[in-house]
């Protein structure tokens, strides 16, 4: 199948800068498809800010995208909620890279991944789309929209997290004072330490490498939940840090 990538790529950042959305105009067939048209609508938009991936079991194949420059935003944010197409939070760990690992073909170990990295963080990652009917796309649409990333807020720094017992934590979210979830664990890959690590790999091998600065973003702890415009969302890990943002 051959499909035009470069007007997939023109498609979405004309929706990007319109604030409109667009219909998928082919079908995808394989996943170095998806991962081109990331990289092309990055490479439009300046160097990344860091990346998010998600896996849905302890043993799943991972799902990166970039978090594009700009992505990244102080808590407490502030987001012009009726500006957007949905506005939908999740509540993760987010790391942040402290030593630069440049493109190479040879793998990226476990134990040389984690030395890039260095503190966590208490993130929300923002979702917006630009895709018209997001609820019936293909999913390997959504990821090549980034996996409908619109920003990743910066919490609270978390501190001696390879310590932690991750299975155990405590999340919350809160919307406008009430609380929405309320549980101990709920990330689907249970220890986020290893989609960090396969991103790094990922980055390293197939991305252009990590730079130090960049954030990685590691799946929802909270799922991913819809509000409306005049929102004021809050997440914490109890005894880790919060994170804030209204819309």
């Amino acid at each position: 199948m051959t499909v035009d990538i470069s007007h997939a790529v023109q498609s979405l950042l004309e929706a990007r800068r319109s604030r409109s959305q667009v219909a998928p105009p082919f079908a995808l067939p394989d996943r170095d498809a998806v991962y081109a048209i990331q990289d092309g609508v990055a490479a439009a938009t300046g160097r990344v800010a860091g990346w998010k991936v998600g896996a849905r079991t302890p043993t799943a194949e991972p799902n990166p995208a970039p978090l594009l420059a700009g992505a990244l935003v102080k808590s407490p944010a502030r987001f012009d909620g009726k500006a957007m197409h949905m506005i939908g939070v999740e509540i993760e760990i987010s790391f942040h890279i402290a030593r630069n690992i440049s493109a190479r073909d040879k793998p990226v170990g476990r134990e040389e991944a984690l030395a890039a990295v260095g503190d966590a963080f208490v993130g929300m990652e923002v979702v917006d789309t630009r895709l018209a009917d997001f609820k019936h796309v293909d999913p390997e649409w959504l990821l090549a929209d980034n996996q409908m990333n619109h920003a990743l807020v910066v919490g609270d720094g978390v501190k001696d997290w390879a310590r932690l017992d991750w299975p155990d934590l405590q999340v919350r979210l809160v919307i406008d004072g009430n609380i929405v979830v309320d549980q101990r664990g709920g990330l689907g890959a249970v220890d986020p330490v290893r989609p960090l690590a396969w991103m790094i790999d990922h980055a390293v091998r197939r991305r252009g490498g990590i730079r130090k600065g960049q954030a990685i973003t590691t799946g929802s702890w909270t799922g991913l939940r819809y509000f409306p415009p005049g929102t004021h969302a809050r997440g914490e890990f109890s005894g880790l840090g919060t994170v804030e943002a209204s819309f």
